[in-house]
């Protein structure tokens, strides 16, 4: 890969990281309203049973969406260590090229389309 290519990829995992940090961010002063309610402070605490639920299920929900944004965070990472170390663009697992396609569409792509159908039917 060209040195073009992979500041081309580094630009694009680092807009990447900065637009899921912004939306990690968002979410936390979210949660930080919750934990205010779950302080004590009762003033914007609704006791109906069906808004405890809705709200029960928005805080998973929430919870579930930042767990994935942390392992695409991580995936990001590791992806930008790749490009320094010179092993970006290489399956982890076979060794072979991973499809520029591939990488245009996932850059934090860590296994050929091969190798990664091949973990997912696993």
């Amino acid at each position: 890969m060209t040195k073009r290519e992979l500041q081309k990829y580094a630009r694009r995992l680092l807009e990447e990281k900065l637009r899921l940090l912004r939306e990690i961010g968002v979410e936390e002063e979210e949660l930080a309203v919750l934990a205010k309610e779950a302080s004590g402070d009762l003033s914007s605490f609704s006791f109906h049973m069906a808004d405890q639920s809705g709200e029960t299920y928005r805080r998973e929900l929430k919870a579930s969406l930042t767990s994935k944004q942390t392992r695409t965070l991580r995936a990001i990472d590791e992806a930008l260590r790749r490009i320094h170390n010179g092993t970006f663009g290489i399956c982890m697992r076979c060794e072979c090229k991973i499809q520029k396609e591939r990488l245009d569409y996932v850059p934090y792509s860590r296994h050929c389309i091969n190798c990664q159908r091949s973990l997912e039917d696993s």
